[in-house]
């Protein structure tokens, strides 16, 4: 990571209420364990952001936002070429969102309002209309929904074996119920463990483990109906179905994005 990048960063004067900066990532970019001065929304174009606590790993596709506080030492690691944009929000604003790191979900008015201030390449923010539309975004961030993790882990007895088996093969097609089974348990009781462990049902969580593996088969080049048969799915409309409902997007446009970011080759060192 370039010293330069950081000694900008720590050179930043307290957000009024936002500050914006913007980059372009090479692919496999990391980031070693840093903090911020300030809190920091990180907005990725496409793709997958990882961010690396001492204790767990989060995972952020890229309709949401990662809200890391101020001062939280974290690394990271981005998988592909992409845009990103790093929004930084002061202490008052800031002390209205999460106390930990999470994933913070873009609305349609949230992803609005960010675009207009991406496009029109805002940084410190000066303009009295753009402060409003500034507080109206930190307003919907703060009532938007928040997750831990996009694919979060559990380490309860019944739950593990269960979704080490998915991470390894998110292609496996055993029911809820035939889990049960091989657990000793019932379908009633794994489908309250994964809402109260986990924060989704089963196949919610089986969905998100098929997508993330989605993204890496797009990345390495297959074809989409390549993609649905070795994840499981029944037929290619049905894995492009649950694309565009978790991306809103379907699989050959994200490819194009994928390989338009990918044609950029002189990187970003940061």
């Amino acid at each position: 990571m370039d010293a330069e990048y950081f000694l900008v960063d720590q050179g930043l004067a307290e957000p009024a209420p936002l500050t914006f900066r913007y980059h372009r990532f090479a692919p496999h970019s990391e980031f070693g364990r840093h903090r911020h001065r300030w809190g920091q929304l990180s907005r990725i174009s496409l793709g997958l952001m990882e961010l690396l606590l001492e204790d767990q790993r989060v995972v952020a596709p890229a309709q949401y936002l990662l809200w890391t506080p101020a001062e939280v030492p974290h690394a990271a690691y981005i998988r592909h070429a992409m845009h990103y944009t790093s929004i930084y929000i002061n202490r008052e604003q800031a002390a209205r969102l999460p106390a930990h790191i999470c994933l913070i979900e873009q609305t349609s008015l949230i992803r609005a309002l960010l675009d207009d201030f991406c496009q029109r390449q805002i940084t410190v923010i000066s303009d009295p209309w753009d402060t409003r539309q500034a507080e109206l975004l930190v307003e919907r961030l703060v009532r938007a929904s928040h997750e831990e993790s996009y694919l979060p882990d559990s380490a309860q007895r019944l739950l593990q074996p269960i979704l080490q088996a998915i991470r390894q093969d998110p292609a496996d097609a055993t029911t809820l119920k035939q889990w049960a089974e091989q657990v000793f348990s019932t379908e009633r009781t794994l489908a309250r463990l994964f809402q109260r462990e986990l924060g989704m049902s089963f196949g919610q969580w089986r969905a998100r483990a098929r997508l993330l593996e989605a993204l890496s088969r797009l990345k390495q080049g297959d074809s989409v109906q390549d993609i649905s048969a070795a994840l499981g799915y029944a037929t290619p409309s049905a894995f492009i179905a649950m694309f565009q409902k978790q991306l809103g997007d379907s699989p050959e446009r994200y490819r194009r994005q994928l390989l338009q970011d990918g044609q950029w080759q002189d990187g970003l060192s940061v």
